[in-house]
């Protein structure tokens, strides 16, 4: 089954300025993770987790749609995913400044009968992604009765989106970018300020 994942936030910025930081691989970096990205239909880039925050695996992308400055689109395909998904950024002129929406599309919720073969023994044999729940599959309700020995388990990609449904991309969106563009404000500001003291000069 396949979910999405819809959530959009308000900037008092500009929507150029909201496009330099998600098409600026440093500035990328800065609130999401490492990457290589380029604005460009077709380039393939990769974003970087951080190990220390227990998610290793590198997220393999490939831009699919580019207009500047009103929306982006590219497949996001982590390490135990079974298919690419798309992140697709959508950036709305408003009064005072950017709606920002995101939509993460074709997320599965799907799980996994405990007597089929899994993905487990693959990513304890990587000892990888998801550090931080020790790579496992999560168990969930079984749909036959416990007697039978029957279980099921959540499959990564479902691991995926409960962490994007549990709020994975609050802390990105809410925080770290709204830091990255003050950054970027007060940067410009300071900036204007020092050619007008030149110009004086």
């Amino acid at each position: 089954m396949l979910r999405d994942v819809k959530t959009e936030v308000f900037y008092p910025y500009p929507p150029e300025r909201l496009w330099q930081v998600l098409t600026n691989h440093r500035a990328l970096a800065a609130w999401l993770m490492d990457n290589d990205f380029e604005p460009r239909v077709g380039h393939k880039f990769r974003f970087q987790p951080d190990p220390q925050k227990g998610w290793e695996e590198a997220i393999h992308c490939e831009v699919i749609e580019l207009n500047e400055p009103r929306s982006l689109s590219y497949t996001w395909r982590g390490g135990f995913m079974g298919k690419p998904t798309i992140v697709t950024w959508t950036l709305l002129p408003v009064d005072g400044g950017t709606q920002l929406q995101l939509e993460h599309k074709g997320l599965e919720s799907e799980v996994t009968p405990f007597s089929q073969p899994m993905r487990l023994a693959q990513a304890r044999q990587d000892n990888s992604m998801f550090k931080a729940i020790e790579t496992q599959l999560l168990p969930v309700s079984p749909r036959m009765p416990s007697a039978l020995g029957y279980k099921q388990f959540e499959s990564f990609d479902s691991i995926t989106l409960n962490f994007y449904l549990s709020g994975g991309w609050h802390s990105p969106l809410n925080r770290k970018l709204q830091t990255v563009l003050g950054d970027i404000a007060q940067q410009s500001h300071l900036a204007a300020a020092s050619n007008v003291q030149t110009g004086r000069l």
